[in-house]
């Protein structure tokens, strides 16, 4: 659900399961806030990238802050979870392995000190 601060109306998506759609917290590996289809593609509602994609998915849409709306989330899946990019390691994460590699890599005795 969806507020614009100072509005009166939410837009609230829903992702409801079905054949084919896998929502979370039903099994199969679903992570609470993950919804993907069988057939392919996934969000993970909870990064910002998806939320943003779905709020600018809903405007284009012509769904507006003016009032309540509820719309199906699926009419928007494929469009967001194709602009969505994959997700990283944390930046710490990514640092940390870079420098075990380098650490690999220089033997003693090679001339490089560690």
């Amino acid at each position: 659900m969806f507020t614009r601060e100072g509005s009166p109306g939410v837009i609230r998506i829903v992702f409801d399961s079905g054949p084919g759609r896998v929502v979370g917290g039903g099994g199969w590996g679903a992570h609470e806030g993950g919804v993907s289809r069988v057939d392919g593609g996934y969000l993970n509602l909870h990064r910002p990238a998806s939320v943003r994609g779905l709020i600018e998915a809903a405007l284009a849409d012509g769904r507006h802050f003016g009032r309540a709306t509820q719309v199906d989330g699926w009419r928007y899946f494929d469009a967001v979870a194709a602009s969505v990019p994959p997700a990283r390691a944390p930046h710490h994460q990514a640092d940390s392995t870079a420098k075990k590699t380098a650490v690999r890599s220089s033997e003693p005795g090679d001339g490089e000190s560690v």
